[in-house]
């Protein structure tokens, strides 16, 4: 076994509020997120109340989380400027909320583009 999908299998058993401050503190570093894309665009999950665009801090975690639900995804990296001052508000223009790091059972922190905006100055 790799030690990158060890690596992979620790960072998901992480607290849903551990994933999310690990994600915060690299983002605040300059570190890059990665989302899933296809040719239609990214990969937006309805959750009713929500439609939430998943992300994470690598994209080894993004692939691994895409291929048990989402075939014909692919990882899509996000600079960190861009995710702050482009696609954050545009999330928040659309009324999309931020899934940051599911684990495989799909479980992260759900946050608005706004609050997780605000958490990323904070």
């Amino acid at each position: 076994m790799s030690n990158t999908i060890l690596l992979d299998d620790t960072f998901y058993r992480l607290p849903s509020s551990d994933r999310y401050e690990h994600v915060l503190n690299l983002v605040k570093k300059g570190a890059s997120v990665w989302t899933l894309a296809d040719a239609e665009g990214c990969l937006i999950i309805d959750l009713g109340s929500d439609k939430v665009l998943p992300i994470w801090p690598a994209e080894t975690l993004a692939t691994a989380w895409g291929e048990k639900d989402y075939q014909g995804f692919n990882s899509l990296e996000i600079n960190a400027a861009d995710w702050a001052e482009k696609w954050l508000p545009g999330m928040q223009n659309d009324g999309f909320s931020v899934g940051v790091a599911p684990n495989l059972a799909g479980e992260c922190i759900v946050s608005s583009a706004e609050e997780h905006a605000a958490d990323l100055q904070g």
